[in-house]
């Protein structure tokens, strides 16, 4: 008897071991789980920051913080099929927009300038084109954006045009600041698209001074 009972004791001791070491495997596994999902959030968190163009740039001691969203996030061009390409250098945030074959190519550049005003700016310049009207800057209005724009043309075989906007932009404190923002195209006559391109940028760029 004393035998039969040191066997069955055993045996129940070993069932309930087997039952403890099951039981605590899921809770292995969800803490497993919850640890994959922290870092997928980790990882969406990052591509997120990432699609913003961002330059910092110092004009008359003061910093120019420019935020543009991811280009396609807000511009959709006429044309299919066009490579976009995002650049952040010291001086300015730009945008390449060509297609495999190098029959068209659309080129943005956005970035501050000065820290006086526009029209001083413009006027400055057009001091040294006084004899040629094709070469100054002019009041103008793109969209609710008003500033002084110009718009140079080549009838080349590469056809290029280069429409320029200086505005004084409004900053997140309210404050004036002084914008430049260039669409150039080349390799095609139909020009449709670059107004479009300057009214999006112009409605999606937001900038800070400090």
């Amino acid at each position: 008897m004393n035998k039969k009972v040191l066997v069955s004791a055993f045996a129940l001791s070993m069932v309930f071991g087997l039952t403890g070491c099951s039981s605590e495997k899921p809770e292995e596994k969800k803490e497993d789980t919850k640890v994959v999902e922290k870092k997928e959030e980790k990882k969406e968190e990052k591509k997120e920051e990432s699609t913003d163009a961002v330059l910092v740039r110092e004009i008359s001691s003061k910093t120019y913080t420019v935020t543009i969203p991811q280009l396609t996030s807000f511009y959709t061009p006429s044309r299919d099929g066009l490579e976009v390409k995002t650049e952040v250098n010291e001086q300015q945030i730009s945008y390449t927009l060509e297609d495999e074959f190098g029959d068209f190519k659309m080129a943005i550049y956005v970035n501050p300038i000065s820290a006086e005003s526009a029209e001083a700016y413009a006027n400055r310049i057009n001091e040294g084109f006084k004899d040629d009207e094709s070469e100054q800057y002019k009041p103008s209005t793109v969209g609710d954006f008003s500033g002084f724009r110009k718009v140079t043309t080549s009838e080349n075989p590469s056809f290029k045009c280069k429409d320029n906007l200086l505005l004084d932009f409004e900053s997140v404190d309210g404050s004036a600041v002084v914008m430049s923002v260039t669409v150039e195209q080349f390799n095609d006559s139909d020009t449709a698209d670059m107004e479009v391109a300057m009214k999006a940028i112009l409605g999606n760029m937001k900038v800070e001074v400090k």
